[in-house]
């Protein structure tokens, strides 16, 4: 069961990251309850950005302690994580500057949302190769 816990945690954390970026885009799309949703995806999204980086951290770890069939740091499925937790983590720094007032900041943050949930399906695909 053991190593299963990462692909596990990793279905829930992506789920949450999928929810997070569905109010964003409800967000700029529609009229009604705009201001419900963005207060809900600011809720959450500091929260979908740390259980990823767990994930990412667990998926290092389990990769350390039980997989001794897989290089650390050569799979495309380290890199597939290591680009979405950049990707956030740019994403999150931009949300940072919205709410100081940054334009730019507010032009580019939805594409390093979506950017990084577009490469999260590449992740599940990369990860699913290499289950135990």
């Amino acid at each position: 069961m053991t190593p299963y816990l990462h692909p596990i945690a990793g279905a829930l954390v992506l789920a949450l990251l999928g929810y997070v970026a569905a109010l964003g885009f409800r967000m700029r799309t529609t009229r009604r309850g705009r201001a419900a949703l963005a207060a809900r995806h600011a809720r959450l999204a500091p929260i979908a950005y740390w259980t990823v980086l767990a994930s990412w951290a667990g998926g290092l770890g389990s990769t350390i302690w039980w997989r001794d069939d897989l290089g650390v740091t050569s799979t495309l499925h380290f890199r597939t994580g290591t680009a979405m937790a950049v990707l956030l983590t740019a994403s999150a720094l931009s949300a940072r500057a919205m709410r100081r007032g940054n334009a730019t900041a507010r032009e580019i943050h939805p594409w390093l949302g979506a950017t990084a949930v577009l490469l999260a399906a590449a992740h599940v695909v990369a990860g699913l190769r290499i289950m135990p």
